[in-house]
């Protein structure tokens, strides 16, 4: 039987609002949140102006480089896409394109699933190999490959939440290519241990490494590792590494043939999930007729919806959140500890909303549709979410996002008579 919603007060200390989300989720796995990870948009800032677009530009790819860490922030709406690429494009001027255009990726993921919903959970094109259909094995969940590159790539996933892109590639590739593991049931639990799991831009990524959204396959050797990730893994790796071939040795190992040569593949069929052309000036957020529905997309003290003192609600839905890591509970407390005058819930959405039967309900749109169907209320509207480019797409330029980026890459320096160049990943 569903127990009724309990009003929650978070504390005030740090230490005891951890402890205070670790009873909330008791069955919650993995550690605390690590202390470089404090959620909320007092942190997030800090780390945008310390952004440095050369040094990104020039390291990013190596482990030790110099990433942004900013994808948690982003994820749960504590900086948005656009005040992100602001900031950058007014620190870096034409010198942060390369840190615009990764940014940029979010946006295109976004895009795709605003335009093909529960679809980006399947193949959304043949695969261009044959992919692997054996269930993640026990030992890559517990970090007991043998090869020291892949398990400390799970410890830091399961410790800290976070993973370098590059190791996200390399082990992904590891899963599928070498271990023909299912990429669905990998791309589930890699995004469930994640401060920034967002059901896009990991299962289309993970779609990307295995050539179901992708023109060919990716995969990697050990020269690659210890060029990016430097030699100390392998140092220590006491059996013979798979990855120490040629990449043409490796590709017939794992592959056979070489890659048929194709053209553009046709686009999936779509869902209706564009959003809801609604503008926050249009709604209706008198105090005393409306209620805002905060989600875990929209966790900043500074969105749209709460310039009015229309009540705001938040809820740790079990149905919802029941299955992430704790670290990942605890990364929103800190969130929510910075959004005042916020009624907090533990317990089912649908119950909470209902409660609020007298007002209007209104919540930033959103493709998840596992977080539409928990809100389950037929008076809600949804608030169109920022575009970070003016523009439309066609499915064709969807498919790929150097279709994407050709189409949006003038828009930003429009201003500008100069013009960059660009060659992001397909």
């Amino acid at each position: 039987m569903t127990q009724p919603p309990v009003r929650l007060t978070l504390a005030t200390d740090r230490r005891e609002r951890l402890a205070q989300i670790r009873t909330c989720f008791p069955q919650a796995s993995g550690p605390d949140l690590d202390d470089r990870w404090q959620g909320g948009r007092v942190t997030a800032l800090q780390r945008l102006a310390t952004i440095d677009a050369d040094a990104y530009h020039q390291t990013r790819n190596h482990l030790d480089g110099a990433a942004t860490r900013l994808s948690p922030y982003l994820r749960h709406g504590c900086l948005s896409l656009q005040e992100t690429v602001n900031s950058v494009r007014q620190s870096a001027g034409k010198r942060g394109v390369k840190l615009i255009a990764e940014l940029s990726y979010r946006d295109y993921f976004r895009q795709v699933w605003y335009r093909f919903g529960e679809a980006i959970k399947q193949p959304m094109e043949s695969p261009k190999v044959a992919l692997g259909t054996q269930p993640l094995p026990d030992f890559i969940a517990q970090g007991f490959t043998g090869l020291v590159c892949m398990d400390e790539i799970v410890r830091q996933l399961r410790q800290e939440g976070y993973v370098h892109n590059h190791a996200r590639m390399w082990f992904a590739a590891y899963v599928l290519h070498w271990l023909k593991v299912d990429w669905r049931q990998a791309a589930d639990w890699f995004e469930q241990n994640l401060l920034d799991g967002d059901l896009a831009s990991n299962h289309l990524s993970w779609q990307w490494i295995g050539a179901s959204f992708s023109h060919k396959p990716y995969f990697f050797n050990k020269e690659n590792i210890v060029k990016f990730g430097g030699g100390h893994w392998c140092q220590q790796c006491p059996v013979r590494c798979p990855f120490d071939a040629s990449y043409e040795t490796l590709h017939q190992q794992l592959f056979g043939a070489p890659p048929p040569q194709t053209g553009d593949e046709a686009a999936a069929s779509h869902s209706a999930y564009l959003p809801v052309e609604i503008t926050a000036q249009h709604l209706p957020l008198r105090d005393d007729s409306a209620v805002v529905w905060l989600h875990d997309e929209m966790l900043s003290p500074e969105h749209a919806l709460l310039k009015s003192k229309a009540p705001r609600v938040f809820v740790f839905d079990p149905a919802l959140y029941g299955q992430w890591p704790l670290k990942r509970l605890q990364f929103m407390a800190d969130c929510l500890s910075e959004i005042p005058e916020t009624d907090i819930w533990l317990g089912s959405t649908a119950q909470v909303l209902a409660s609020y039967s007298q007002r209007h309900t209104i919540s930033q749109n959103t493709p998840n549709a596992r977080l539409k169907a928990a809100a389950d209320d037929a008076r809600l509207t949804w608030l169109q979410e920022p575009s970070l480019y003016d523009t439309h797409f066609s499915d064709h330029e969807l498919m790929r996002f150097s279709r994407y980026w050709k189409k949006v890459e003038p828009l930003v320096f429009a201003n500008d008579d100069e013009r960059f160049s660009n060659d992001p990943a397909a």
